[in-house]
């Protein structure tokens, strides 16, 4: 009954141990990226977190014990620390060069480089790539000749090539949807628009033909808050 008892308080005492160490970050909240460093990123009053001009993270300053530090004018100590893949904060994902709040019925899947979104308990995958080398031009030309491969191997393939708005920009939009691919259906479909320089490259593929769903997908990608 004493080793019994012994191993209780014991178990108390590392409960009480770990609850002292846990950091009390304030006016933060903490981002763990996926190598397992963390950041006690400021955030905004509508939850996301606050960068600078540059499209920097600002973090706040802790000590070891991952606590607040003030500088000498009584406030919080922040630094800037440049976001260079994805990060998952809640139900937004921040990229280097903009955000996007995760859709109701959509859940985060391996985002790191791009952005990668998929509809839960489907195959719809939503791919969000920024493409910094390349003009709009050169960028459409490739997607819209991987769709003409597609109509080309196989027979019965619906193509399709339009105009659609995201948000207030103009984007193109080329998709294809094979019936029968070696048995298996497959849907794919590029959404091309341009933002400060950048292409954005928007894929979305399944495994049935959700042609149906553009005008949905044009809307999350309507939401996208750009950094600059």
């Amino acid at each position: 009954m004493k080793k019994y008892l012994a191993l209780i308080l014991t178990f108390v005492l590392i409960l009480t141990c770990f609850a002292a160490c846990k950091p009390s970050v304030k006016d933060g909240t903490v981002v763990t990226e996926f190598g397992g460093k963390q950041h006690a990123a400021v955030t905004e009053a509508d939850g996301g977190v606050k960068r600078d001009e540059a499209g920097n993270l600002i973090v706040l300053v802790t000590d070891e014990d991952g606590r607040n530090v003030k500088g000498d004018n009584g406030e919080y100590k922040t630094n800037p620390v440049a976001i260079d893949h994805a990060l998952v904060i809640g139900n937004t994902i921040e990229m280097p060069e903009y955000s996007i709040q995760i859709p109701e019925g959509w859940s985060n899947s391996v985002s790191f480089e791009s952005l990668v979104i998929k509809r839960d308990n489907t195959a719809d995958t939503l791919t969000i790539s920024v493409v910094k080398d390349k003009t709009l031009a050169e960028v459409s030309k490739e997607r819209s000749s991987v769709i003409s491969l597609t109509n080309s191997n196989y027979e019965n393939v619906v193509t399709e090539t339009k105009s659609v708005t995201i948000g207030e920009k103009e984007a193109t939009l080329f998709s294809a949807f094979v019936p029968d691919a070696n048995g298996a259906q497959v849907y794919l479909c590029y959404i091309l628009f341009e933002h400060a320089g950048n292409v954005y490259s928007c894929m979305l593929n399944s495994n049935t033909d959700i042609s149906a769903t553009i005008p949905e997908i044009t809307e999350i990608l309507g939401t996208i808050k750009f950094v600059r």
